[in-house]
């Protein structure tokens, strides 16, 4: 897999699995549509704006099923992610169609989101949520490669 290749892939499953997390208060907070800006930041310290739009479907009291497509100027992520929330926990799993890569993402909730790990095959990332009834920002620190931070900031109201 080439460099540019295994960054994208690793960029649309940090992001899959941030976008899927569920929050401390009711799942039904996340339904419906969020859009917003982020950020990519490499070693080298070049970044890269990504616009996204997550969509939000709830599935019982405790499971958010999302779909989340991003673009910039040299990526296209198409993933979806299914989390479930059970006495403070979260745990599930999340897919990008377009690299055709899976895993896992598991953590805890937080006073004000979750602190999560996502797990692929060929890296692993660091992930802090905060987010109310109109926002969630998202922080996504990778490890084994070249990209530094991902930051989005997403919005419904």
């Amino acid at each position: 897999m080439s460099t540019r290749a295994f960054r994208r892939m690793a960029i649309a499953a940090a992001m899959a699995a941030a976008a899927g997390a569920a929050p401390a208060a009711p799942v039904g907070d996340l339904a419906g549509r969020w859009s917003g800006w982020g950020a990519v930041t490499y070693g080298n310290g070049e970044t890269e704006r990504l616009k996204c739009v997550a969509t939000y479907f709830i599935e019982g009291s405790d499971t958010v099923r999302q779909n989340l497509r991003c673009a910039s100027r040299g990526y296209d992520i198409d993933a979806t992610a299914r989390l479930r929330v059970d006495e403070g926990r979260v745990s599930g799993a999340w897919e990008e169609k377009r690299w055709a890569a899976t895993g896992s993402v598991a953590g805890r909730v937080t006073e004000d989101g979750f602190n999560l790990s996502i797990k692929g095959d060929t890296f692993t990332a660091a992930m802090a949520v905060t987010t109310s009834a109109c926002k969630q920002s998202i922080s996504i620190t990778p490890q084994g490669f070249d990209i530094t931070r991902i930051s989005i900031g997403l919005g419904k109201c």
